[in-house]
C-alpha cells in the first residue's frame, strides 16, 4: 500500500494540560476524532480511456480544509506517493484474465487492458473545501469533495481524469498485532450502533466489540469474553429494547474436532450479560445469519450439519425469551449457507440454496404467529446458482439475489480432457441475479450490469448482498474480481455498493481500500440519514494482489441520498436449457463403489475416493481465480465430487499464520465423517529436483517448514518484495540448498507428518528422486487433473493427443524411477489447480474416521483413478501397497468394475509387463501366476485402462519370492 499520512497525532506527553477538546483536535484522523459529516474521500482516476503507456505526475493541494491521507490505488513499483502531496503513477495496458480455459498448458483467457490508476484522497472540511489536482503538463483542475454526490463521476481533463467520491473509511480495527475478520454492524433506534468481529493472533481468535455513541463518538475496543479459539460469522444485532446481542459459532478448545455451536451473548448497562448456547448438536452448527423484525424479534438462521446432510435451521429471541430449534429444511440434500430479512409485517424470510445434481436457490417464509410458509423455489436451472441473500421492501416483498456460475459446476474439467471437458471450474465469471416476490408472481429488477470507469478488467460479479435503506430504497453490495497476470495471477477483489434508480443500478460506489480474498463479507446498517458499511481488507497491493499483508476493518458512511424512483420490475424469466449431465451414471458407480467392501485380514475395507491437492483463494499464485473460495473447495468435495475424504493443499497454507490457522479451524467445522472427513494439509512448491510436496496431518498446529534457501541471483532485493520470497521460492526452479528434501523429511517426520510428491516428471515441478524417507514418503501423485501422469513415458495421459504435457517431462522423475530406486511408495491421484472430478485418490480404510483414513494412506493402501473405478488388487492376504516379504509362488488377483469397457488390465513387474487381460466389458477378475521372476525383491502394480480413456493405477505389491 502506498500511503501517505499528512496529520500525524502529536506525541500524548504534551497534552497533559489541555482540555478533551483541545487534545481531541490533535486526533482528527483517529476514529471519532473528526465528525463523520466533515470527512470526506475521493478517488481521482487517471488515464481513463488512454491508449498505450503514459506516465502522470503532479501535486494535490487543498483549500479550506485538511488533507489526512493520500493513498495510491492500483499502485504498483515505480508509482509513488511523494511527500507534500506529490505523486507519479505509469498508467498502462494489463494483461487482464477474465476466464479459466483449459485449452492448451492450464492457459486462461486473457485481454489486454489499459487499467487506470489513482489516489485515495482523505480529509475534513466543509462545502467550501477545494482539492486542487496539478496533472503537469496534462492539466490541473479542482473540486469541492463535500458538494460531489456519493457515486456520480465528475470528468476531468477531457474525460481523461474521473473523480468519485467514496465513503472516507475509518480503520476499527484496534491493534495492529492482530489479523481482523468478518465484520458486522448494526443500527438501534436511539442512533447507536454496535459493531462486532473476530480478530486472531498467535493461535488465538477472540471477538472484538465496539460502540458509535449517538453523539458520533466510537468507544474503545472491548474484547468479548466467553469466545476464544475457533470463530466463525460474528454477528449483532439489537432487541425491543435496544440491547445489543453478539452471535456467534465457536468451537471451544475443549471440545474435539467438528464440534461448532452457536452462542449468544448480550451487552447491557456496560456488563456482559450471560452466554446462551444455541445448539448442542455434536456436529457442526455454522453459518449463522440474523435478522430484526420491527417489534424487536431478533431471528437466527444457520447452517447445520446432521448426518449425512446439511440442513437450514431457525431460533428467534421474542420478549427476552429464546424459541425452541426450529427446522427449516428436511432434505436429504444438502442446505448451504442461509440468508435472512424481516420484512415491516414481521415475520422473516429465508433463504438458502441447496445442491440436487445443481446449486438452486429457495426461499421460505417464517412468523411465530404464522408458523412457516411452503418451501420455494426461487431458481433452479442448471447452473451453479448459490451463495444467497435476501431483503425485504416496504411492500413485504422478499428480494432475493445469488450468484451464478456456469453448467455442470465441478465436474470433468482438466487438461487431458481440455476442450472435450464437460464440466467447468470452481470459479468462472460469475453474475449476480435477483428475483422478487410479488404475491405469487416472481418478478425481477434491471439486470445488474455495469459500464463504469471502474468496471474495465473486471471478470466477476460477486458476494451479493441486498439492503434497503430506511426511504425505501434498494441497495446491492458485491465484490468485483480483477485478476492481473504478471509472473503469476494477481486476483484483487473489491467491495462497491449501487443503489437502484428506477430503470438501472447506479454507477457503483467503491469502498477502499477493500482489496481482499473471495469469501469475505461485509454489513450495512443506516443511522441518523447515513448509510453505514463495514467491510474487511486485507490490504493486499495491486503488484501483487493475491498476497495479503495485513487483515483489517473498516467502517465508513454516506449521506442517504433520499427517497430513490419507485423501481421497474418485469417478469422474472429463469433461462431454459437442458444440459445433459456430465455423466449420468456417476451417481450409480458412487453408489457401487461406497457398498464395496474388501477384506483384510478379517477387517472389511471400504474404498473412500477423495483429493489430497486442492488449491483455494489462499494460494498466492492463482489466488483462486480457477479454483474458488475455501468454502467452495467444501462444495465441491461434498457435493459436487461426493468425495468421503479430502484437503485443501495451498502454498505454505496461504503464506501466513493467519490464513494457516483459518485452513485448520474449516477443516475441523466440515468435518462430519458419516459424509465427509477432512485432513489438515497444505503445499510446499520447492522446485526441481526437489519437487512439489502436499504435507498432510491428523493433529492441528503443525509448522509451515520454510524453503532452505540458497544465495540465489535471482532472488535479490530490492528485485522481489520482501515476503513473497518465504511463499515462491519455487520460482527459483532450483534456488534451494542441495540438502532441502532431506531437510523437509527431517521436519515432517518430527511432526508427525507425511509428504506426498507430485508432478515428479515435470521439469519444473517434479524430483529426480534423489532422497527418500520411508517414514514420511508414504504414496506419490501419479497423475493430477490438473496436468499429466508421472507414471512412466508412453504411459496413459503421459500427454494430450495433441503432445502437450502440461508441466514439461523429465524421465528422471517417473513413477518407474522411484521404484527402481527400491522406494517402496504407494500412489494417489488429485487434482491441483483448475482441474475437478478427474482425479481420485482412493483409500482402502475401514472407516471414513480421520486417523483411518491417514493410518491407510500411510500403509499404501491406496490406488488413483481418474473416475470411479473399483480396484481390488492382492497377493494372497497382501494388499495393494504392501510389503509381502518371502512368500511361495501365489497368484495375484485382480477385480474391477469399471465406469466403461475395460480395453486392457496390465500387471507390471519391475517395468515390465506381464501380463495383460482384455475383458471389453466393464467388469474383470482374474488371477496370474508369475513363474518368469527372478530371484530378488520384486513390485508388481496394475493399471487399468478402459476404452473411454479412464485409467486407474495401483500401488505396487513388493514381494520375493522363495
Amino acid at each position: 500500500m502506498k500511503r501517505l499520512i499528512l496529520i500525524a497525532a502529536v506525541c500524548a506527553g504534551i497534552l497533559g494540560g489541555q482540555s478533551r477538546d483541545e487534545a481531541m483536535s490533535y486526533y482528527v484522523d483517529h476514529p471519532g476524532g473528526t465528525p463523520e459529516q466533515e470527512l470526506w474521500q475521493v478517488l481521482v482516476l487517471l488515464g481513463v480511456g488512454q491508449s498505450g503507456e503514459k506516465l502522470w505526475q503532479g501535486g494535490l493541494t487543498v483549500r479550506q480544509g485538511d488533507i489526512f491521507q493520500v493513498e495510491g490505488y492500483r499502485f504498483e513499483p515505480p508509482d509513488k506517493v511523494l511527500p507534500a502531496g506529490g505523486w507519479r503513477m505509469l498508467v498502462k495496458p494489463e494483461r487482464m484474465e477474465t476466464g479459466t480455459i483449459i485449452n492448451s498448458e492450464g492457459a486462461s483467457d486473457m485481454q489486454v487492458v489499459v487499467m487506470p490508476k489513482g489516489l485515495l484522497v482523505q480529509g475534513r472540511g466543509g462545502p467550501a473545501t477545494t482539492l486542487e489536482v496539478d496533472a503537469g503538463e496534462d492539466g490541473r483542475f479542482s473540486i469541492q469533495p463535500q458538494r460531489l454526490r456519493f457515486g456520480v463521476w465528475t470528468p476531468q481533463l477531457g474525460g481523461k481524469a474521473r473523480v468519485q467520491r467514496i465513503p472516507p473509511t475509518t480503520d476499527l480495527s484496534g491493534t495492529d498485532m492482530r489479523q481482523h475478520d468478518f465484520p458486522s454492524i448494526a443500527a438501534a433506534a436511539d442512533g447507536t450502533m454496535s459493531a462486532i468481529w473476530m480478530s486472531y493472533h498467535d493461535q488465538r481468535e477472540e471477538l472484538n466489540y465496539r460502540r458509535r455513541l449517538a453523539t458520533g463518538e466510537w468507544t474503545r475496543l472491548l474484547p468479548v469474553p466467553r469466545s476464544e479459539q475457533d470463530l466463525w460469522r460474528p454477528q449483532v444485532e439489537h432487541d425491543a429494547d435496544g440491547k445489543p446481542w453478539m452471535i456467534w459459532s465457536h468451537r471451544p478448545t475443549v471440545d474435539g474436532p467438528g464440534n461448532w455451536d452457536l452462542y449468544a451473548m448480550p451487552w447491557e448497562n456496560n456488563r456482559w450479560g450471560a452466554r446462551v448456547r444455541l445448539t448442542d448438536n455434536p456436529l457442526p452448527d455454522i453459518e449463522p445469519a440474523i435478522a430484526r423484525a420491527p417489534d424487536g424479534t431478533i431471528y437466527v438462521a444457520w447452517q447445520a450439519l446432521r448426518g449425512r446432510s446439511s440442513q437450514v435451521e431457525l431460533r428467534y429471541l421474542r420478549d427476552g425469551r429464546w424459541s425452541e430449534t426450529l427446522a427449516v429444511t428436511n432434505t436429504v440434500e444438502n442446505n448451504w449457507a442461509p440468508a435472512l430479512a424481516a420484512g415491516p409485517d414481521g415475520a422473516v424470510w429465508i433463504a438458502w440454496d441447496r445442491y440436487d445434481a445443481d446449486y438452486n436457490v429457495y426461499l421460505r417464509r417464517f412468523s411465530p404467529d404464522a408458523g412457516f410458509g411452503p418451501e420455494r423455489q426461487v431458481i433452479g436451472t442448471p447452473r451453479f446458482e448459490a451463495h444467497v441473500s435476501v431483503a425485504v421492501d416496504r411492500q413485504n416483498r422478499p428480494w432475493v439475489a445469488w450468484e451464478t456460475d456456469a453448467v455442470n459446476w465441478g465436474k470433468d474439467y482438466g487438461f487431458f480432457l481440455g476442450e472435450r471437458s464437460p464440466g467447468a471450474p470452481l470459479a468462472g465469471n460469475r453474475e449476480t441475479e435477483i428475483a422478487i416476490l410479488d404475491g405469487e408472481e416472481w418478478k425481477a429488477p434491471p439486470k445488474v450490469q455495469f459500464t463504469d470507469a471502474l468496471e474495465a478488467g473486471n471478470s466477476a460479479h460477486s458476494a451479493p448482498l441486498l439492503w434497503f435503506d430506511p426511504d425505501g430504497g434498494a441497495w446491492l453490495s458485491f465484490k468485483r474480481r480483477f485478476a492481473r497476470r504478471g509472473m503469476f495471477a494477481g486476483v484483487y477483489w473489491e467491495y462497491y455498493l449501487s443503489r437502484l434508480e428506477g430503470d438501472r443500478w447506479g454507477d457503483p460506489i467503491l469502498l477502499a481500500p477493500s482489496g481482499n480474498r473471495k469469501s469475505t463479507r461485509l454489513s450495512l446498517a443506516a443511522t441518523g440519514g447515513r448509510l453505514w458499511a463495514f467491510w474487511p481488507h486485507d490490504n493486499r497491493d495491486w503488484a501483487f494482489g493475491s498476497q495479503p499483508h495485513a487483515a483489517r476493518v473498516a467502517a465508513g458512511s454516506m449521506e442517504l441520498p433520499g427517497a430513490a424512483p419507485p423501481p421497474k420490475l418485469t417478469a422474472f424469466e429463469a433461462p431454459m436449457m437442458k444440459i445433459r449431465p456430465a455423466d449420468p451414471e456417476e451417481a450409480d458407480n458412487v453408489r457401487f463403489i461406497r457398498n464395496d467392501r474388501i477384506d483384510y485380514h478379517g477387517r472389511a475395507l471400504r474404498i473412500l475416493r477423495g483429493d489430497l491437492h486442492r488449491h483455494t483463494e489462499l494460494s498466492p499464485d492463482q489466488g483462486g481465480l480457477p479454483d474458488g473460495s475455501l468454502p467452495e473447495f467444501y462444495r465441491y468435495m461434498i457435493d459436487a465430487a461426493a468425495m468421503d475424504f479430502g484437503a485443501s493443499t495451498d502454498h505454505q497454507a496461504g503464506g501466513n499464520d493467519f490464513w494457516n490457522f483459518m485452513t485448520q479451524k474449516m477443516a475441523d467445522m466440515y468435518h462430519f465423517p458419516d459424509r465427509f472427513s477432512t485432513l489438515y494439509a497444505y503445499e510446499r512448491n520447492v522446485g526441481n529436483p526437489h519437487g512439489h510436496r502436499n504435507m498432510l496431518y491428523t493433529q492441528r498446529d503443525y509448522p509451515i517448514v520454510p524453503f532452505f534457501q540458497r544465495e540465489d541471483p535471482k532472488f535479490l532485493l530490492p528485485d522481489t518484495p520482501d515476503g513473497e520470497l518465504l511463499t515462491f521460492n519455487s520460482n527459483s526452479f532450483g534456488g534451494n540448498v542441495d540438502n532441502d528434501t532431506r531437510l523437509l523429511h527431517e521436519a515432517v517426520r518430527a511432526s508427525g507428518g507425511l509428504a506426498i510428491p507430485h508432478t515428479s516428471g515435470s521439469t519444473a515441478m517434479g524430483t529426480d528422486w534423489h532422497a527418500f524417507d520411508p517414514q514420511v514418503d508414504a504414496v506419490v501423485e501419479i497423475y493430477q487433473g490438473d496436468r499429466i501422469s508421472s507414471e512412466v513415458e508412453g504411459g496413459p495421459r503421459w500427454k494430450r493427443a495433441d503432445g502437450k504435457q502440461a508441466g514439461g517431462w523429465q524421465k528422471s522423475g517417473e513413477v518407474w524411477n522411484a521404484w527402481k530406486k527400491g522406494y517402496k511408495i504407494g500412489v494417489i491421484a488429485s487434482s491441483d489447480h483448475m482441474s475437478t472430478h478427474i482425479s481420485y485418490a482412493m483409500v482402502l480404510a475401514p472407516s471414513t474416521d480421520r486417523q483411518d483414513v491417514w493410518q491407510a494412506i500411510k500403509d499404501r493402501h491406496t490406488y488413483g483413478a481418474t473416475d470411479n473405478i473399483t480396484l481390488e488388487y492382492r497377493l494372497g492376504e497382501c494388499l495393494m501397497g504392501d510389503d509381502c516379504g518371502k512368500q511361495e509362488p501365489t497368484p495375484f488377483r485382480v477385480r474391477v468394475r469399471g465406469t466403461g469397457d475395460i480395453a486392457a488390465v496390465h500387471l507390471i513387474r519391475d517395468g515390465e509387463y506381464v501380463y495383460k487381460a482384455e475383458p471389453g466389458s466393464a467388469n474383470a477378475q482374474f488371477e496370474f501366476l508369475d513363474r518368469g521372476a527372478g530371484p530378488g525383491e520384486h513390485w508388481y502394480y496394475v493399471r487399468v485402462e478402459q476404452a473411454n480413456e479412464e485409467v486407474a493405477w495401483s500401488s505396487p505389491i513388493w514381494v520375493e519370492w522363495k
